[in-house]
């Protein structure tokens, strides 16, 4: 009989666990792979700290919506890239294409596709340092301390305004004792990966910590064009910190990273085919008449046809310097960063083996940032923090669009053509911000917050007129000629703030409410080819600010001696002038991708998050998140399905009612981490997530041809702990994706081609790894 792979790694691991269970344990050990140090107690959970607050502070004692990933969940997980993170965290989405075209949403408000003139309406932090592009963060998670997410609009504390949330990352910080691991790991598809940490203090006032990685998988995708697989992937970077602590009142962190990677990622497999209407025919029909293969084939057999190279280059640096000073009491705190990221791909875009369209974006982005900030001290009637932030953003963007002999025939596009442009965007914010608490009683408090930013944007695109064989310039259609916007200025003015009240109806629970306005800065639409501005002037390429207006209802409560906890909140969000990529048309059948503001949307749910200690060996985990998001207002391109078919026209129709793209309603994750002692010192664990997800629609018209179905995945780890003298060894057989699920990280639409493409994700992954700390 053949046994599946699940079916083995499954076994695998019930048999380990029927063999050493607790009953032969030996020495009770404690559980929680997010304990904090000091607590000692096996039977309750431990204690959470945060810095949402710009202090630290118990997670349970803060009266906002939070969820923290700590570093040990991650590596028992076996989660190091930003996209999975998901199948952890409450109420949030990771769209993934490649570096680029990727973003993070929260509570359905942020699926906002790549656009160099585009914010992220989820705010992404490095310690402590916002990053400018959200492929910023699409590397390793390497040697992290904990994962902080905060769901609503945030800006009152934090460097930049965003109106969905905050994603915060931090890293492990030197410390003063040594610590080294090394950690190899191999899996399936030629999966590797390589790891490598050293802290060493220096002396009693300096401490270093150095990490590295080095990642490589085959891929996933099998081209069939020539037996190749694509999605590989090929990273490393590598993260030098300084800690230096001349006394108990001044600490200075600095830290320097590289990032790179090589990939073929951003590998998207033709999803669906809408008709061409009058004439039924669709682009995977047109593609067979002409020689392709494959196309038409079901999206998740995770093939593809492609005869030109798929490539995703992206580099990455960065430097930054965080200072804090205790000043009788008062904290001040200096973060200096600098980041500079570029991106370069290679793209068939025309999806087939015919030579059709070739193209992409290159991206260079640099960014400098200055904050500072002063915390009073605790334990008076009132506590407050008050900063300034700084922050400048320059991005260029080399766009090109070039067509083969087979275009024509596939496209309705001229043959042998090309088009160049070149998209630049420049920004400076500047903000001051504070947050006061004011302790009515010992159990009532009010929070008030405000934030005042000024921002100055700038954009320019110059686009080349499209080479087009045997065509006199003057009868080049206006979408492909010369434009150049000139330099377009605008200044933007905004005032965010929030207001808190919260009860400790005894120790163990809180209540609170709360009400908070956010807004995401207005900009350009800076793409430099098939630009709007060609068709309607430069006005078209400007888009307003996106404002977020938020009420919570929230109650945290502690059971059973702090063995279970139980946190859950009801929200209902307005953003208004939400920020979205669309198209339009040129009226003879060309789309050109439109970034604007689409409408306006309410997002309005409920968010469950537990923890337990169910014994002294096992917790347990779960969250759930119910989220109805639709738009109330504004209008978009018909769906395909109404569409009347190239040079016809397309028109637009109203959203209102439609779901937002990207939003599921249903998120659920579960997970349990099980260990124990055996045969003496020996520690086993067990480390198992569940995480599942509804339907949701990848384009605001709610095209039933971008409906992405909902999925379940199941990640399972099993290992041992093994001491050796003062150092230890670490075992373990994963797999990721156990049950081989088939799924989208998203969607994008060629309008032209009335065709979805969509990003596959991981299947089945599994593998073993080895680790040792000395």
């Amino acid at each position: 009989m053949k046994l599946s792979k699940p079916f083995v790694i499954s076994s695998i691991a019930l048999a380990i666990h029927a063999a050493y269970s607790p009953a032969h344990a030996e020495e009770p050990v404690s559980n929680n792979v997010t304990q904090s140090a000091e607590v000692s107690d096996q039977n309750t959970l431990g204690s959470i700290t945060v810095t949402a607050r710009r202090r630290t502070e118990k997670e349970q004692d803060v009266p906002a919506p939070i969820s923290v990933i700590k570093g040990e969940q991650l590596e028992a997980t076996k989660i190091y890239q930003v996209q999975d993170l998901q199948q952890l965290l409450p109420n949030f989405t990771a769209q993934f294409i490649h570096a680029r075209q990727s973003s993070v949403a929260v509570r359905g408000i942020g699926n906002n596709t790549a656009n160099e003139g585009l914010e992220g309406s989820v705010g992404i932090y490095l310690d402590n340092v916002y990053l400018g592009r959200p492929g910023q963060a699409v590397f390793d998670l390497l040697d992290i301390e904990q994962i902080d997410l905060l769901r609503g609009p945030q800006g009152t504390l934090f460097g930049k305004n965003t109106t969905a949330g905050v994603l915060n990352i931090t890293s492990r910080a030197p410390v003063f004792k040594e610590e080294r691991s090394i950690e190899a790991s191999g899996g399936e598809r030629g999966y590797r990966q390589l790891k490598a940490n050293i802290n060493q203090p220096l002396n009693d006032t300096v401490a270093v910590r150095i990490s590295a990685y080095d990642t490589h998988d085959d891929g996933w995708v099998k081209n069939t064009y020539n037996g190749k697989n694509l999605n590989e992937i090929n990273r490393k970077g590598a993260r030098g910190q300084v800690l230096i602590k001349p006394s108990d009142t001044f600490s200075l962190r600095l830290i320097a990273e590289h990032n790179e990677e090589d990939s073929s990622t951003g590998t998207i497999i033709p999803y669906s085919f809408a008709p061409w209407r009058p004439t039924g025919v669709t682009y995977a029909q047109v593609g067979a008449n002409l020689g392709a293969i494959n196309s038409g084939r079901s999206p998740y057999d995770y093939k593809v046809d492609f005869n030109d190279r798929q490539k995703s280059k992206v580099n990455q640096d960065a430097l930054s310097a965080e200072a804090n000073w205790d000043i009788n009491g008062y904290k001040l705190t200096s973060i200096t960063a600098w980041r500079d990221w570029k991106f370069s791909p290679e793209n068939d875009l025309d999806f087939t083996r015919l030579s059709g369209i070739t193209g992409g974006f290159k991206v260079k982005e640099n960014q400098y940032s200055q904050e500072v900030r002063l915390a009073s001290p605790l334990g008076e009637v009132y506590d407050y923090v008050v900063g300034a932030y700084y922050y400048q953003q320059h991005i260029t963007s080399d766009n090109s669009y070039v067509t083969g002999p087979n275009t024509s025939a596939l496209t309705q596009s001229p043959d042998n053509s090309s088009l160049f442009g070149q998209g630049n965007a420049k920004t400076n914010s500047y903000a001051v911000f504070g947050q006061s608490t004011w302790h009515v009683t010992e159990a009532f408090d009010l929070t008030g917050g405000l934030r005042y930013t000024l921002e100055k944007k700038e954009g320019r695109v110059d686009q080349e007129h499209a080479t087009i064989p045997g065509l006199p310039i003057q009868f080049t259609p206006a979408l492909f000629r010369n434009y150049d916007s000139g330099t377009m200025r605008r200044t933007d003015e905004s005032i965010a703030g929030l207001l808190t009240a919260s009860y400790h109806f005894n120790n163990d629970i809180l209540g609170f409410v709360t009400y908070s306005t956010g807004q995401k800065s207005g900009g350009y639409n800076v793409n430099g080819i098939l630009s709007p501005g060609a068709l309607l002037g430069a006005q078209a390429l400007e888009i307003d600010p996106e404002k977020a207006k938020n009420l919570e209802f929230g109650l945290k409560t502690s059971w059973l001696d702090n063995r279970l906890n139980i946190n859950t909140n009801l929200f209902v969000t307005k953003i208004s002038d939400y920020q979205a990529i669309t198209n339009t048309t040129d009226g003879i059948g060309n789309f050109v991708p439109f970034l604007t503001n689409v409408g306006d949307l309410t997002s309005k749910g409920v968010e469950l998050d537990v923890r337990a200690q169910a014994t002294d060996h096992l917790t347990l985990t779960f969250n759930a998140a119910y989220t109805d998001a639709t738009f109330d207002k504004g209008t978009a391109p018909t769906p395909f399905e109404e569409f009347d078919g190239i040079g016809y026209g397309r028109g637009y129709r109203s959203i209102s009612g439609n779901r937002v793209n990207g939003a599921p309603r249903w998120t659920t994750n579960a997970g349990l981490f099980h260990k124990w002692n055996i045969n003496g010192n020996i520690e086993h664990y067990t480390s198992a997530n569940y995480s599942l997800r509804s339907e949701t629609y990848a384009d605001i018209n709610n095209s039933s041809f971008s409906k992405i179905p909902g999925y379940g995945v199941f990640n399972l780890t099993t290992g041992f702990k093994i001491p050796h003298g003062k150092n230890q060894w670490d075992l373990s057989i994963w797999a990721k994706n156990l049950f081989d699920k088939h799924y989208f990280l998203g969607l994008v639409s060629s309008s032209n081609f009335n065709t979805y493409a969509g990003s596959a994700a991981q299947p089945r992954t599994i593998g073993a790894s080895l680790r040792y700390d000395f």
